[in-house]
C-alpha cells in the first residue's frame, strides 16, 4: 500500500532544507509526498485569500494517512503550520515531528533550533489534558538518521493516530497555559515551584523566600530532607 503524507513547514525559510526530505522520502516506489509548491504557485494561492489557503490545504492533505512537521527556527510561530496541525489531527492523520534547522539552506548555511510546535496543541477526554507531543515522537533529522528512519517515523505516527479517539480529535486545540497537558499532579507542582524558588533565592540577589514560611509546608508533609 502507498503512504501518503502531508509535508507541513515554512516555505520561505525551510524550503531548501524541506525538499531534503521529501526526496528521501520519496525515493522508494510505495511513498508519496504532498503539501509542495513552487513559489509562483504559492504566491497565486495567497492572493486568492484565506479561504482558498485552506481550500488549497484541505486538497493537499486528501488521500493522506500522516502529517510530517518540518520544524525549523520559525515553524511553531507560522499561523498556517497551527492550520495544518489541527486539521490533521481533526481528520485522522498521525503527526511526526522532524527538526530540520540542521540542514543547509541554498548558501550552504543552517540554522537555530526552533520551538517543537507539538508542544502547543491538546487534545482531551472526561477531563484527561494530552499535549500532542506526548502522543507524537519528534525526532532529528541529522542526530536520529531520518534518510534511514523516516519510513518507520511515518508508521509510528500512523500507529498512534489509531489510538486517538473521536472525541481527541474533535477537541484538537492551543494550550491555555503552559501547565496544561503535563503529567503532574498539584503536589508534584508546588515542589517544583518550591525547588526553583529555593535555588533562586540561593544563586541570585532576588529574595523570593523572605516571606515564604517553609515550616508550614514541612508540618504538613513531614518531609525537611529537601529544605537546606
Amino acid at each position: 500500500m502507498v503512504r501518503q503524507v502531508f509535508f507541513s513547514f515554512h516555505y520561505g525559510r525551510d524550503i531548501w532544507r524541506v525538499n531534503q526530505v521529501r526526496n528521501s522520502w520519496v525515493a522508494k516506489k510505495d511513498r508519496e509526498g504532498a503539501g509542495f509548491v513552487d513559489a509562483a504557485e504559492w504566491e497565486e494561492v495567497k492572493r486568492e485569500g484565506e479561504d482558498a489557503i485552506k481550500e488549497w490545504i484541505d486538497d493537499q492533505m486528501h488521500g493522506t494517512s500522516v502529517t510530517a512537521v518540518l520544524i525549523g527556527n520559525e515553524t511553531a510561530d507560522r499561523d498556517w503550520i497551527r492550520y495544518e496541525i489541527k486539521k490533521s489531527i481533526k481528520r485522522g492523520n498521525g503527526i511526526v515531528g522532524i527538526k530540520v534547522h540542521s540542514l543547509k539552506d541554498k548558501e550552504g548555511s543552517t540554522d537555530f533550533s526552533g520551538s517543537n510546535p507539538l508542544k502547543k496543541f491538546v487534545v482531551e477526554q472526561d477531563g484527561d489534558v494530552q499535549t500532542l507531543s506526548s502522543i507524537f515522537p519528534t525526532y532529528h533529522w541529522d542526530r536520529d538518521n531520518g534518510r534511514e528512519n523516516i519510513g518507520d517515523w511515518v508508521e509510528e505516527a500512523a500507529q498512534a493516530s489509531n489510538q486517538l479517539s473521536d472525541v481527541q480529535r474533535r477537541s484538537v486545540r492551543r494550550r491555555e497555559s503552559i501547565a496544561e497537558g503535563l503529567n503532574f499532579d498539584a503536589g508534584t507542582a508546588v515542589v517544583l515551584l518550591i525547588i526553583i524558588a529555593i535555588l533562586i533565592d540561593q544563586y541570585t540577589d532576588i529574595d523570593l523566600l523572605e516571606n515564604f514560611d517553609l515550616s508550614q509546608y514541612q508540618q504538613r508533609t513531614g518531609d525537611d530532607s529537601m529544605f537546606p
